[in-house]
């Protein structure tokens, strides 16, 4: 293996991590800001008495779609070799999510901050951006369940072993039941975006330590 493809290895198992850790930090976040009501009056109170949180949760959330780039980019390498069609169906996937994350931060950075001293002062566009926001995150959930289990049936012959793939494969479920957090109430929202986190470390640690 070239020191080049190891670098790689190693800069992109780092970002696994620190991208797993930020959306877990960027759940944690929203759980202080709580859920939005359903109003866009009450929206707006809720931003205002949220801002806090929302404001840090909203540049977390920067941060972790792009440490998915390098992340995505070395595992595709890693598992191109043994499974090529899943590696570029699930990384493909990933990378298609990454975009949306950062319009969707662009979304929730509007509720908090001004452009040009112009910023969501009204309830029927606090309803839409909120609508979008989380609309967004919907989709999102759903495409990275897809990815997941694609990229954990990979990994069962990519070098990653059992444990991570099955890991995997629970996040991945989780992840599609995570998508509806109105629905299922935050016991199981917690233990998706746990499963989340933990699936994302463990493969940046599995792929820092490539040798």
């Amino acid at each position: 293996m070239s020191n080049e493809l190891k670098g790689l290895f190693k800069f992109g198992g780092i970002s696994f991590i620190v991208s797993g850790v930020l959306f877990f930090l960027k759940y944690l976040l929203d759980l202080i800001a709580g859920p939005p009501p359903s109003s866009g009056a009450e929206i707006l109170t809720w931003t205002t008495a949220g801002k806090l949180p929302l404001a840090i949760g909203d540049e977390v959330l920067f941060f972790a779609a792009m440490f998915l780039v390098p992340a995505v980019i070395a595992l595709y390498h890693h598992l191109a070799a043994p499974d090529r069609t899943k590696a570029a169906v699930g990384c493909g996937i990933i990378a298609a999510a990454i975009p949306i994350l950062l319009v969707l931060d662009i979304f929730l950075g509007r509720l908090i901050y001004p452009v040009y001293k112009i910023i969501v002062d009204t309830p029927a566009v606090a309803e839409l951006v909120v609508a979008l926001y989380y609309g967004g995150l919907h989709a999102v959930g759903i495409m990275l369940g897809v990815a997941t289990l694609v990229l954990s049936l990979a990994m069962k012959r990519g070098g990653f072993g059992g444990s991570i793939a099955y890991l995997g494969l629970a996040a991945g479920a989780f992840d599609f039941i995570g998508a509806y957090p109105d629905s299922i109430g935050p016991v199981l929202v917690l233990l998706s975006q746990l499963l989340f986190a933990a699936w994302f470390i463990a493969v940046g640690a599995k792929l820092y330590r490539m040798p």
